[in-house]
């Protein structure tokens, strides 16, 4: 943190970084844009070495040169994006996966209260979220009052050719598009058997497809009106007034690095992996590694030991949290394949498991728990977070 500060605060231009080489692999040892040095794999290993450059300055109408400037750390963590310069600088591989599907993304300003919860509708090309953020005069959107504009965040995941016509339309469209979606109501499933194969089939079998259909659907419905109650009705998303600035476009690819560290150099959040935004759980894989990576460096500092010194440190992050994001990029892309599928079948199948895991307070509950980061899939929560959720539960209720 305290490195990215100060390249920023004198608005830098990082030249190279020299990381000390991965032990075995002497052509890995300085993966760098000006290196003219090969480090040795001593342990402990030498310190990470940042090139910057100051940009040129005018005083006095006498240009200055650029100057060069070095800066060492022991333990470089980057959390710079996706596009991570640091990853690529130094050359740490990746394994990558496009969904051939891209997201529309803007901030818009919504007419009543969310009252604490997200909106999402899935559709045939992917789903549309509404994601609740905080309001103008610094309060969460639980507190309505009638002069604070009440915002949220749009994230549309569609095909590329319908994510660039949003992009094209004017505000004033998107939004009508928006609504329009949003504020569907319920939408009863396809029949079991396109209507093209039930023709010909004999008329006994085409009255019991037919009857299972209606079976299935009744279920359904029965077990969603279940969960509502005077007490606990259904919210309705609230209607967007405007587009708030820019509508921004991009590809939704899947990304994990193949070790998220090296010799001194850990990677956290998008550097390491991205997902789908399917479930919004980018941000929350992101704050896991730097909850699992601040407690390795306590570890380390509790044994009176240097967090980069040896790999032992690093390399239980690394396992940790592989394990974890591994395990949400898979569940991730099983949702991304059973929504986008539209096999008569397996919708109704859909339909009738979401229904029943709303049902069952404890599968909910724990499903909940993973979506908010509360709790991992393999791994639990620290305490802090823990104690951040059931306060969350408490306002809510």
């Amino acid at each position: 943190m305290l490195l990215q500060w100060h390249i920023h605060r004198v608005r830098a231009i990082v030249k190279s970084i020299v990381a000390p080489p991965i032990h075995g692999d002497v052509g890995a040892a300085a993966t760098t844009a000006n290196s003219d040095s090969i480090l040795s794999s001593a342990y402990p290993p030498p310190p990470v070495t940042i090139t910057y450059e100051q940009p040129t300055t005018e005083q006095n109408d006498t240009k200055k040169p650029q100057q060069q400037q070095k800066i060492t750390t022991n333990l470089l963590v980057a959390a710079d994006g996706g596009q991570s310069f640091v990853r690529r600088t130094l050359g740490m591989p990746t394994v990558n996966f496009g969904y051939n599907r891209r997201a529309v993304t803007c901030t818009v300003e919504i007419e009543t209260s969310m009252n604490y919860t997200a909106h999402q509708r899935f559709m045939p090309n992917g789903p549309i979220a509404l994601l609740p953020i905080w309001n103008e005069d610094g309060s969460d959107d639980g507190d309505e009052d009638e002069e604070t504009k009440l915002y949220a965040n749009i994230v549309w995941s569609t095909t590329p050719s319908e994510a660039q016509k949003f992009q094209n339309m004017s505000n004033e469209e998107f939004v009508t598009a928006l609504n329009n979606e949003l504020q569907k109501g319920p939408t009863n499933n396809p029949p079991l058997i396109p209507p093209s194969i039930a023709s010909s089939l004999p008329t006994p079998l085409a009255n019991l497809t037919h009857g299972m259909e209606m079976v299935a659907q009744t279920l359904n419905n029965s077990i969603t009106m279940s969960q509502w109650s005077e007490r606990k009705p259904f919210q309705v998303p609230p209607l967007i007034n405007k587009v708030v600035g820019r509508k921004f476009g991009f590809d939704l690819n899947l990304m994990q690095a193949q070790s998220y560290v090296r010799p001194r150099v850990a990677l956290v959040g998008d550097a390491a992996h991205t997902i789908h935004p399917m479930a919004g759980q980018g941000l929350n894989l992101g704050l896991g590694d730097a909850r699992c990576l601040a407690n390795v460096v306590k570890e380390a500092v509790d044994s009176g030991m240097d967090a980069g010194d040896t790999m032992h440190f690093l390399n239980k992050y690394d396992a940790e949290r592989k394990v974890e994001v591994t395990s949400m990029m898979g569940g991730i892309q099983l949702l991304h394949g059973f929504f986008s599928s539209t096999f008569e079948p397996l919708v109704y199948v859909r339909s009738l498991g979401m229904n029943i895991i709303n049902s069952v307070g404890v599968v909910r509950k724990r499903l909940v728990e993973v979506a908010v980061g509360a709790n991992g899939i393999t791994t639990g929560a620290s305490k802090d977070v823990r104690d951040c959720f059931e306060n969350v539960k408490r306002e809510v209720n």
